[in-house]
């Protein structure tokens, strides 16, 4: 289950762009925004029925649109994979406006898909029990929403930023109908400033298109978007091969490498390239990350439900459930994506994720990331490489012995395939947030509800998870 806001990013540094770590299509570039023009950001950021685990929640937002003016601050249609969101924030994109006082946003939304594990023990809309399922919601009430905003007055080249918060617990009813006006508010925010996103949107992953240096950008595309990056001083780069980066600098980038990026924003809305870890050198395996739902691991196999893609992949759409297939005569890798809070990086070192001669390491609930051999077909996909990425959890505190919090009333993906307890081991850099404002460990109640994020290990049989950020829940 999910409880607590899934949010969205829309810089309204007024000049259009679109992407987020999950969907969009766009461009933004750095520089100035037309004088006498307003910029403004768009972002986003998430409870279904006891027993059931909601693996991917996609809704398409097909307008953002502010009064008066009917001003547009989306370019082209954006499809936003909610369950992502738990901790991480989407940038939608930055549009200039006139300035002036603008008193509502109309948000409109269209094909939402659940893709859901039923352990309820009764039949949800055409889905069996025990079934993976990606089925629409059972009912769809308010696709259209208008939000009033009191207080977005925007001036001449000065950004502003409005975070759409979709709350599935709102959003959805306990037979999974879904009301988008029940489930969606909006909050006011300036960009680079004290009450603003942390860290702008995260975890982006897709390829590089193309390089502009004479401006400090490149062009980045994934399965649902392509979009413009800046790149300035307070870029960090992260595992680049020293054959092909000496130094950690814009001349890092090549066209074709698979990059996984963190997006701050400028005071005018400009996305900015804040941290980019490599991944791969060249795009001809796409990367797929899941979730994992069940391992038969005699068999050199295992399942997921997609969510995200490096590039669109024939046959398989985020939120399909796929088979993977592993090889130990080769052997297919296994590894540990780069593991970061921000701009610091937090050791993996200790534990444990080598599937190969430890099966247990591998388990329902964590996220991995496949190397895609082309041989792979639709839903069936052979894997050069396994890599454990971030999972991302809400539950419920049940005590803290700092630096550990220990999770309990955790998701039925867990719970329903004994996996419990959970805990989520933070360290100095952990990034702690509660409504965007940077909070520390001695803030989170027991009791309360926190959303984690990291890597997530099998240790000794208690599942441990890195904790890279803690999102304190209202």
């Amino acid at each position: 289950m999910f409880r607590g806001p899934l949010k969205f990013l829309i810089p309204l540094s007024l000049c259009c762009a679109a992407v987020t770590s999950c969907g969009g299509r766009g461009s933004i570039v750095g520089g100035t925004p037309p004088s006498g023009t307003a910029p403004v950001v768009l972002a986003m950021t998430d409870t279904p029925p006891t027993n059931v685990s909601i693996l991917a929640a996609e809704v398409t937002l097909t307008g953002a649109t502010l009064n008066p003016g009917n001003v547009s601050l989306l370019s082209t249609a954006t499809t936003v994979e909610l369950r992502r969101l738990q901790t991480d924030i989407a940038y939608l994109g930055t549009t200039n406006v006139n300035p002036g006082n603008y008193t509502s946003l109309t948000l409109t939304f269209a094909n939402p898909s659940l893709t859901i594990e039923n352990d309820t023990g009764s039949v949800i809309g055409t889905c069996r029990i025990s079934d993976i399922c990606t089925m629409p919601p059972t009912s769809v009430a308010n696709l259209s929403t208008t939000i009033i905003l009191p207080t977005l007055v925007t001036s001449a080249n000065t950004g502003a930023g409005l975070l759409v918060d979709v709350n599935l617990e709102n959003l959805l009813s306990a037979g999974l109908g879904a009301d988008f006006r029940g489930g969606t508010t909006v909050s006011e925010f300036t960009p680079a400033s004290t009450g603003s996103p942390l860290v702008g949107a995260e975890d982006v992953v897709g390829q590089v298109m193309s390089i502009d240096a004479a401006h400090n950008t490149f062009s980045f595309q994934n399965a649902t978007g392509q979009f413009s990056l800046l790149v300035d001083s307070t870029t960090t780069f992260f595992q680049f091969p020293s054959n092909i980066c000496t130094t950690s600098t814009f001349t890092c980038l090549h066209a074709n490498q698979i990059l996984s990026v963190d997006i701050s924003f400028r005071s005018d809305g400009t996305p900015v390239a804040r941290n980019v870890v490599f991944e791969d050198s060249d795009n001809s395996d796409a990367e797929v990350e899941g979730i994992v739902t069940g391992t038969t691991l005699g068999s050199q196999q295992f399942t997921i439900v997609t969510l995200a893609e490096s590039a669109a992949i024939t046959g398989l759409k985020i939120g399909d459930a796929a088979t993977v297939n592993f090889s130990v005569s080769l052997p297919t890798v296994f590894d540990v994506d780069f593991t970061h809070a921000d701009a610091t990086q937090i050791s993996t070192g200790g534990f444990s994720f080598v599937p190969l001669t430890s099966p247990t390491d591998l388990f329902v609930g964590q996220q991995v990331q496949i190397r895609r051999n082309p041989s792979s077909t639709g839903l069936i996909i052979s894997a050069d490489r396994v890599r454990l990425r971030s999972s991302r959890i809400t539950a419920t505190v049940q005590t803290i012995a700092s630096p550990t919090i220990f999770l309990t009333n955790l998701p039925f993906i867990f719970s329903g395939h004994a996996i419990t307890p959970i805990q989520a081991q933070t360290f100095l850099p952990t990034i702690f947030s509660e409504n965007s404002n940077a909070i520390n460990i001695s803030f989170i109640p027991v009791s309360g509800v926190v959303s984690v994020r990291g890597p997530l290990f099998n240790v000794g049989g208690t599942r441990t998870l890195v904790a890279t950020k803690v999102v304190l829940k209202p």
